[in-house]
């Protein structure tokens, strides 16, 4: 099966804007413009500007600091207004092409991370067969086996899951963090990797295959229709063949707007020191 293609042709896109600008300001001023097709939205405000005037000013401005979701959007009749349609549209689209793109080789040869895959042999079948992504390829089993020594303290895994553009622009920074909180409190780790199209499942298996007493799995979140570009982080004490999601704890919203990538490394490297030294993770911890 033929790899999908990306939703978005960003190449297209700044082809379109350089010719534009060129029939405008002038040849001169296209080729100087520094321009960003995968930054912010050209979108007027809606949320807080199209209800008029609040009954209570000062509970509106609470409420629309707390949250980013669509509060306070107004409506025309039963409808939306058009700049809040746009967004809505906007945010789809992103994250769409949030699920669909990949993550970029580039990127984790910089970071010197060497990659393995899942049993799901495309995008498509990884989308359309969760249990696929749950599991190692049996070349991948045996890369692993040669790589990563045995019984290490921490294995450290990464992974696409549901937002390739998560894991895109967040992953050098949260695992520049990572590496430092490890080693200020003495974690020592297994080489970090790169699981293509897998899901949180799979490190279980990577752990039972490595005999980690611990590992961990960061990932892309499920996009939502206001940030597609969330990361997780789940870690789990020495899962056995029948652990759950209640053997595992996460930390979840890792973007700049939520927990910053930077500080929740931090939280990582602290709860991995917790789960190593009480030796359980998950809803046990709370008996």
């Amino acid at each position: 099966m033929k790899p999908t293609p990306p939703t978005v042709d960003r190449a297209r896109i700044e082809a379109m804007v350089r010719d534009a600008l060129t029939r405008e300001p002038g040849s001169t001023a296209a080729a100087n413009r520094e321009l960003d097709t995968a930054g912010a939205l050209l979108l007027t405000p809606d949320r807080g500007v199209n209800v008029g005037e609040p009954y209570d000013p000062p509970v509106m401005a609470r409420v629309l600091a707390a949250t980013p979701a669509r509060v306070a959007v107004g409506r025309v009749g039963p409808r939306y207004h058009t700049n809040t349609m746009l967004r809505f549209r906007a945010d789809h689209a992103a994250a769409k092409d949030a699920v669909l793109s990949e993550v970029d080789p580039e990127l984790l040869a910089r970071l010197g991370m060497f990659e393995v895959a899942s049993r799901a042999p495309d995008k498509a079948t990884f989308l359309q067969r969760p249990d696929l992504g749950r599991a190692l390829s049996d070349e991948a089993r045996a890369e692993l086996s040669k790589r990563i020594g045995r019984a290490p303290t921490l294995v450290v895994i990464y992974g696409d899951g549901l937002s390739a553009a998560a894991i895109n622009q967040h992953l050098a920074e949260f695992h520049t963090a990572l590496e430092r909180a490890l080693a200020a409190r003495g974690i020592g780790h297994a080489p970090p990797f790169f699981v293509r199209r897998s899901r949180v499942k799979i490190m279980d298996e990577i752990a039972r295959l490595v005999g980690a007493q611990a590992a961990l799995f960061v990932c892309g979140e499920r996009p939502g229709l206001g940030f597609a570009d969330s990361m997780s982080a789940y870690y789990i004490y020495q899962p056995a063949a029948g652990a759950t999601d209640a053997d595992r704890e996460v930390i979840s919203n890792i973007n700049p707007r939520g927990r910053p990538p930077a500080d929740a490394a931090g939280d990582v490297a602290t709860a991995i020191e917790r789960i190593l030294r009480e030796k359980k993770s998950g809803v046990i911890l709370a008996r």
